[in-house]
């Protein structure tokens, strides 16, 4: 099967999370909570449009995957999550980013 040439595919926003808690959030329970929150706020199938997946996360920072029309709904579900594992934290959204790599370098590097 060949790959789909680039005008085909889904265009991709990466958005950097970071979590504000008194306690280490789990990489599980924030992919969990971050489902949970889109069904209740999106329902599934506006979840499913979304496209809502966590790449990475780990020391209470992250980075969250939507499709490119869904930014501001995607970025509504992670500011209704208030509650993970029973305890509640604050989710605080550093930036949208086309790749990866600039949201690890814009959003998540320690100095900033």
């Amino acid at each position: 099967m060949e790959p789909l040439l680039p005008s085909l595919r889904k265009r991709k926003r990466y958005i950097a999370v970071e979590i504000i808690s008194d306690f280490p959030v789990q990489r599980n329970a924030f992919i969990s909570a971050v489902s949970q929150a889109g069904c209740a706020v999106l329902g599934d199938v506006g979840f499913a449009v979304c496209g809502i997946s966590v790449l990475g996360f780990e020391n209470n920072v992250g980075i969250v995957r939507c499709r490119h029309t869904s930014v501001s709904q995607a970025i509504g579900v992670l500011a209704f999550m208030t509650m993970i594992d029973g305890q509640k934290v604050i989710v605080r959204t550093a930036g949208v980013s086309g790749t990866v790599k600039g949201a690890q370098t814009k959003f998540l590097q320690k100095g900033n």
